[in-house]
């Protein structure tokens, strides 16, 4: 029998976009599924929509109060009963074929996780896919191609660390025990470097199955304005450092460098987004990095 696959759906506030995601999980090629539904306390009509689908055995509906993504995500992952796992975004849709494609992968590979890359598509119709190389499947083990996978992560036209992006074995994460944290930002990224020293084998199948909405409501699109960003990477770069540390992963330590670089961009291109001014950027980096081992490591005193 294929092995079974959980789905993790945090929702909140989506019911004008949980039609086209549910759907597009629930028509998968590959059957044996489990739709694992989080409603993290919606104010609006999201519940109505999510009750259309629970007359389909393989969706599986829990709510609770108001306690962001990351609590969302974490309860879905408890809940998970399949020897696989993934996470998709309630704005979001997935092609066909993503899950019979990747869990294929990950079996021919014998690997850990799959990573696939994905579509940029706004909500006027346009589609920007940008493409990573000609390589379709390539292996890579853990730690020997480190820098490989940093390369096929962030050294890209786009970048690649969402945790939507990549199908799990269970058993890596709950052999971990590490849950996402409470972030503004950054969840998935941080996530995933910890679990890493987890793994033997990562697998990329290039194709852009997954569908990655651009909203300009988005938390993405406006989480500079509320939030310090350059703070909130140089915290969540301390994280990690301590993490590594603390539990020896001593030879994952050489991607540290990499990382402090992308935090870096990525405060910049969020800050952006987010309207922000160039004085506004430079002084949050400055009161963010101020002091901090992201800076440290960006200046080469690490």
């Amino acid at each position: 029998m294929n092995s079974k696959i959980s789905i993790v759906l945090p929702v909140y506030n989506a019911c004008n976009y949980l039609d086209k995601c549910i759907n597009s999980v629930l028509a998968q090629s590959y059957t044996n599924l489990e739709l694992i539904i989080i409603n993290d306390g919606s104010t609006d009509e999201s519940e109505d929509v999510i009750k259309k689908y629970l007359a389909d055995s393989r969706v599986l509906y829990l709510k609770q109060d108001n306690a962001g993504v990351s609590a969302a995500v974490n309860r879905g992952i408890d809940e998970a009963d399949g020897e696989y796992m993934t996470i998709i975004g309630n704005d979001d849709y997935i092609d066909h074929n993503m899950y019979e494609t990747m869990i294929s992968a990950l079996k021919s590979a014998d690997a850990d996780m799959a990573v696939c890359d994905f579509n940029l598509v706004y909500e006027d119709g346009r589609e920007a896919q940008l493409k990573y190389s000609s390589i379709q499947n390539e292996e890579i083990n853990i730690p020997e191609d480190l820098f490989k996978y940093a390369a096929r992560c962030f050294i890209n036209p786009k970048s690649n660390n969402y945790s939507w992006s990549r199908i799990y074995k269970t058993e890596i994460i709950r052999n971990s025990k590490i849950k996402f944290e409470k972030l503004p930002i950054g969840e998935d990224t941080l996530f995933n470097f910890k679990l890493l020293p987890h793994m033997r084998k990562v697998v990329f199948v290039e194709n852009g199955f997954y569908n990655y909405l651009q909203r300009n409501s988005s938390v993405i699109h406006t989480v500079g304005k509320k939030q310090n960003l350059a703070k909130a990477y140089a915290d969540q770069f301390e994280s990690l450092y301590h993490y590594y540390v603390d539990n020896n992963f001593t030879e994952h330590m050489a991607l540290l460098p990499i990382l402090a670089f992308t935090r870096m961009r990525s405060t910049f291109f969020y800050s952006r987004v987010s309207g922000m001014s160039n004085n506004e950027i430079m002084y949050n980096l400055n009161d963010g990095y101020k002091g901090s081992r992201l800076a440290e490591y960006l200046t080469g005193m690490k």
